[in-house]
């Protein structure tokens, strides 16, 4: 085996050590016993075990294919600059991504996080609670995340209901473009991001060129927002409040950390202002 793969052999292999072995614990003693002894194992034990057994089969295969997942991400660097990484990131992470191996956009961002782990260019930069970060976010808020990352600018509005007096109240917060993709989903996403800290969201800002909310005043999800507030009482009217997000240096971070790959440059400008 290459000095890389053994290097992330040996990281993985202190994972698996510190986390719980439920083979060891439920099945190692009687997998020592005689296939006579075996033989008197009541068939409900038998049965109760078999998901057990599953999880473990599982685990193996998930561990594997996250092993060749960073053998790729590491392709590209140099045998003596890959490393163990620490315990406190490769334990959760390898832990995590065993729960995430079907979706591609969650996987990826704990195979970029292992990967910049096992670098000693970039493991300084791999902080404990991207995992903890990583694991309350869904497919979409990783897909969005990346989108708003790559932006120049991310306007964003919250859709009201104004009265003749100029006071209003909110029937959706957070509106953006990703709207007609995700529907109320991408509302989820982005406060969820901005409650990470990955994002932030500026509600007393907005974008003077009135060019940046376009996309949102003409997407489907606006027009049908506002057709279905078409009847308004007492003079009531539909409108929008503007604002916008800006990028925080945890996102910055997290980004060039677990969103790109290692042979991907990190510089990042903010377009924000």
């Amino acid at each position: 085996m290459p000095e890389g793969l053994d290097k992330l052999a040996s990281g993985v292999g202190k994972a698996i050590k510190t986390v719980p072995d439920l083979y060891d614990d439920a099945l190692k003693p009687a997998t020592q016993e005689s296939g006579k002894t075996l033989a008197l194992i009541p068939r409900a034990i038998n049965a109760a075990l078999v998901p057990l057994r599953q999880w473990i089969a599982e685990r193996e295969y998930k561990l594997a294919e996250t092993e060749k997942l960073l053998a790729k991400k590491l392709e590209h660097v140099g045998e003596e600059k890959i490393v163990t990484p620490e315990a406190y990131v490769a334990v959760p992470a390898i832990q995590a991504i065993s729960y995430s191996m079907n979706s591609e956009e969650l996987r990826n961002l704990y195979a970029n996080l292992l990967a910049k782990a096992m670098n000693s260019d970039t493991k300084d930069q791999v902080h404990p609670s991207f995992v903890e970060i990583i694991k309350q976010m869904s497919p979409t808020d990783a897909i969005i995340f990346k989108s708003i990352m790559k932006r120049k600018a991310n306007p964003l509005i919250d859709l009201i209901i104004e009265s003749p007096e100029k006071s209003s109240f909110i029937i959706a917060t957070n509106v953006s473009e990703f709207n007609d993709l995700y529907t109320d989903k991408a509302c989820m996403s982005i406060d969820n991001l901005n409650k990470f800290g990955l994002i932030s969201i500026l509600s007393d800002r907005y974008y003077s060129d009135a060019n940046f909310y376009n996309k949102i005043l003409h997407s489907k999800y606006y027009v049908t927002q506002k057709q279905n507030h078409s009847v308004l009482p007492n003079d009531y009217q539909f409108s929008h409040k503007k604002k916008m997000i800006i990028k925080t240096s945890l996102g910055i971070t997290f980004y060039n950390t677990c969103v790109i790959d290692l042979d991907e440059p990190t510089f990042l400008l903010n377009f924000d202002f």
